[in-house]
């Protein structure tokens, strides 16, 4: 019923791809030479969605879709990227589950309302803009939710790996939470070098994974497991 509501891929098309995110619709890849970002649709198969070395900030240039779809070949020189889940526990800032005032408004602002699908880059962005920011005295919120907590220490290690590398970071995985700071039952990888992207299913308490549900790449339909699980 949802790939009957799917726009149609253009007949011309040489290669078929998943919508940004965890969606099911197929859009057309794109070939060597197109522009390309977070938000756009990945690059074919053998181009890896490349942003200049002399970019100072690759992240938030793949946010506004200021990559370019090139060759593995031509940008496989590059340096290789340290794992964000490399980084050790004590180089985690010391208050890492509090936060702001002005960080949580932030946060709020990234994930509005009924907001369903993920928003890694936008989140990044986010914790780019306050880890510049030198407030001495503001009063400190606990963040609110299992989720919440999760995602921060997973942005800050994601930055951290992308400033020791200098180079561009193509797979991780950032929480996707709820208004309330809760998980989304579905969760899915970010993949920024044209594969498709992993998605599963959690418990929204506690972001476990649901025992049964696959973990496929696409759409893997939680609320059954979790309506199984009740």
């Amino acid at each position: 019923e949802r790939l009957a509501l799917c726009p149609p891929v253009p007949p011309d098309c040489p290669e078929a791809a998943r919508q940004p995110g965890c969606s099911c619709c197929q859009i057309c890849a794109l070939g060597p030479g197109q522009p390309c970002g977070v938000y756009t649709a990945r690059c074919r198969l053998g181009l890896r969605c490349h942003v200049p070395a002399r970019e100072p900030r690759p992240l938030s240039a793949l946010i506004q879709g200021h990559g370019t779809c090139l060759p593995t070949s031509e940008v496989g020189g590059m340096r290789t990227e340290e794992p964000a889940d490399s980084i050790k526990a004590d180089e985690m800032p010391l208050e890492s589950t509090e936060i702001t005032q002005d960080q949580l408004l932030n946060y709020q602002l990234m994930f509005p309302i009924g907001q369903e699908k993920s928003l890694p880059w936008n989140s990044i962005t986010a914790y780019e803009n306050m880890k510049m920011k030198r407030i001495s005295e503001v009063k400190k919120w606990k963040v609110q939710g299992p989720c919440q907590k999760e995602l921060y220490r997973a942005l800050y290690k994601l930055v951290k790996a992308q400033q020791r590398s200098r180079g561009e970071i193509y797979k991780f995985y950032l929480p996707n939470c709820n208004k309330n700071g809760f998980y989304h039952s579905k969760q899915c990888e970010t993949l920024l070098d044209g594969e498709p992207a992993e998605c599963w299913c959690v418990y929204p308490k506690n972001g476990r994974r649901i025992p049964g549900s696959p973990e496929i790449k696409g759409d893997p339909e939680c609320q059954q497991y979790l309506s199984s699980q009740e």
